[in-house]
């Protein structure tokens, strides 16, 4: 998982089309708990909120590759 300074450093140095990975795993897991346990759950939402408020402010869209059954890849494509 990315932080959230590791996120606002690729932010501000990346140009349009510049891809990062900021989670790999399955990010609901953190509401369902029985499926799919998450240890830092704290740290998990806090990053799933921080990428999600940059793609209200318009720098990123959000896309996701699946591996598998609750296993993806989160991806912030700046725009």
């Amino acid at each position: 998982m990315l932080s959230k300074k590791k996120f606002d450093d690729w932010l501000n140095k990346s140009t349009t089309n510049n891809k990062i990975v900021y989670y790999r795993g399955y990010l609901c897991g953190s509401w369902l708990q029985k499926l799919s346990p998450i240890v830092d759950q704290t740290r998990v939402r806090a990053i799933q909120r921080h990428v999600y408020s940059a793609y209200e402010l318009g720098a990123i869209t959000l896309v996701q590759k699946k591996h598998a059954d609750f296993d993806y890849e989160y991806i912030a494509v700046r725009i």
